[in-house]
């Protein structure tokens, strides 16, 4: 006899690469979920920046697929299908925010995220932005509306931390967290240590692989970590630290000379985001720090990631690895929807 399941619909806002890779996953492993976690998935509708199809009996992911991504797509689905593009609309069981992060505003993650908090949605977001901006403001909605909130994709993507600090050490008293949160300026700092680089040439090096953007701010100035640690920060320690509570420093600054000097005493420089007890206050910082032989992180190399937890009762916990890539985080996104309905 097949197993029951409780079917949930889902609506995807965003149709960048992470989302697709989502609807991939999905696609290729419902049955398994419905045989494993007796929970199935439909997605009923994805929103772009134009508009959105919808189709209340789910949408025919082979089609969609067959497409590319973002606002193209889900024209090139919408003529093929003969379905108008609808206003956006957002009903459904769970909403998974998959927009571009804008950290000054949160927009437009953040209105899509409480309307569907209003329509008593669970939310499952990759997007860092609405987080960032207002996580404590969405928190309260959520509880008033008896829905939960699970962003394990927006804090190092594949790399589990915040399931270890909410699952793996619940019940636990933790002092501080050290974590390399972001693979592109790990993987440029370890070309520099590796192969005696300049901090310019690394980052040429990374970009020819496609690693670093263009424009990669974001990264090599510290703040897409320090997006990282505040999540967690704020949601292991039940704060509501914003980003002016940080102190970021990048690592545009670091010189062959430093990555040398470091090398002969077997230590190497990382950029680390850190939460730590200082004189009995709680001090986030990120900042390119001389990593020790014995510290676990120094094994952290190329575009990997890595946190340890440090613990009254169950001493230092160290989690490294994780894909650093699209399908990582949406990996995450999905194992998020998984543990909220298994």
């Amino acid at each position: 006899m097949k197993q029951s399941y409780t079917e949930r619909r889902i609506i995807i806002t965003g149709y960048g690469t992470v989302a697709k890779e989502i609807v991939k996953i999905i696609k290729e492993q419902n049955e398994k979920y419905q045989d494993f976690y007796g929970f199935s998935s439909k997605i009923i509708g994805i929103i772009g920046s134009k508009g959105m199809i919808y189709e209340e009996d789910g949408l025919d992911l082979e089609t969609l697929l067959s497409f590319g991504k973002g606002m193209q797509a889900l024209k090139q689905y919408s003529q093929q299908k003969q379905l108008p593009l609808k206003a956006s609309s957002i009903k459904g069981d769970v909403l998974i925010e998959c927009s571009p992060t804008n950290l000054e505003t949160g927009e437009p993650a953040l209105s899509y995220i409480k309307a569907a908090l209003n329509e008593s949605m669970d939310i499952i977001s990759v997007s860092k932005g609405a987080l960032v901006h207002s996580l404590p403001e969405l928190k309260q909605l959520s509880d008033r509306n008896g829905c939960r909130i699970k962003y394990s994709g927006a804090t190092a993507a594949a790399l589990p931390t915040l399931d270890i600090g909410e699952y793996s050490l619940a019940g636990s008293t933790i002092t501080g967290i050290e974590g390399i949160l972001n693979g592109t300026s790990n993987f440029i700092l370890t070309s520099m240590s590796d192969a005696n680089l300049s901090f310019e040439k690394a980052l040429e090096l990374a970009q020819e692989k496609g690693i670093a953007e263009t424009n990669p701010a974001l990264d090599v100035q510290g703040y897409d970590s320090a997006c990282k640690i505040l999540l967690l920060a704020n949601g292991l320690f039940h704060k509501t630290w914003t980003l002016s509570d940080i102190s970021i420093e990048g690592i545009e600054k670091v010189t062959k000379a430093d990555m040398q000097y470091a090398k002969i005493n077997g230590n190497d420089i990382k950029l680390v985001a850190s939460a730590r007890t200082i004189n009995g206050q709680m001090s986030i910082q990120v900042k390119p720090e001389v990593i020790t032989a014995d510290n676990p992180l120094i094994n952290v190399k190329g575009t990997n990631k890595g946190i340890v937890f440090h613990t009254e009762e169950m001493g230092t916990i160290c989690c490294i690895g994780g894909a650093s890539h699209p399908k990582g985080a949406a990996a995450a996104a999905v194992k998020d929807m998984l543990n909220l309905y298994r």
